[in-house]
């Protein structure tokens, strides 16, 4: 015999409550950055020492590269890198 669950007001075969979902991780997912840690550490603890971030010897290069690689953008330009080839040419 089913009965009315209290709850629900729907018929069960007990009061159960609904079906457990996955819970969703809150942001992106993605790793925080080391100057977001950096700041959070500091707020945790205080204003005590302003040390200030030092990246691996190497690290920022390799950023860099990877942005411009990334990007379309000129590293010189057009008219500057026109006048220098003109001059050349002509000598």
């Amino acid at each position: 015999s089913s009965f009315l669950c209290s709850r629900y007001q729907t018929p069960t075969l007990g009061c159960a409550a609904m079906a457990r979902t996955k819970m969703s991780l809150k942001g992106s997912g993605s790793k925080p950055s080391k100057k977001t840690l950096v700041a959070k550490a500091k707020d945790a603890k205080g204003d005590q020492d302003k040390k200030t971030v030092r990246w691996k010897s190497g690290t920022v290069a390799m950023r860099e590269i990877r942005r411009l690689q990334r990007s379309t953008e000129l590293l010189i330009k057009k008219l500057p890198f026109q006048r220098l080839l003109r001059e050349i040419s002509q000598d």
